[in-house]
């Protein structure tokens, strides 16, 4: 085998190493960002529950206090 050969054998190894490097990285920058994002949005869901356990709440107490119960509701003939 020939320097030459030799040489560009070495600078594609050299290449393919670089480029693997930075693709992994590229790919653990991304799954980071995700599981962020995921932690992010699961914040702010559990924050929209929290406000529609308050407002269910305020419901079931509006309706305690403005609807007739069947006991004290006029009979329809």
């Amino acid at each position: 085998m020939s320097s030459d050969t030799k040489w560009i054998i070495g600078t594609m190894l050299a290449g393919m190493t670089a480029m693997t490097a930075v693709l992994l990285t590229v790919l653990v920058t991304l799954v980071g960002d995700v599981r962020a994002d995921v932690r992010r949005m699961d914040d702010r869901l559990r924050a929209v529950e929290i406000a529609f356990g308050k407002v269910d709440q305020r419901l079931a107490t509006l309706e305690r206090l403005h609807l007739p119960t069947p006991a004290t509701a006029d009979p329809v003939n």
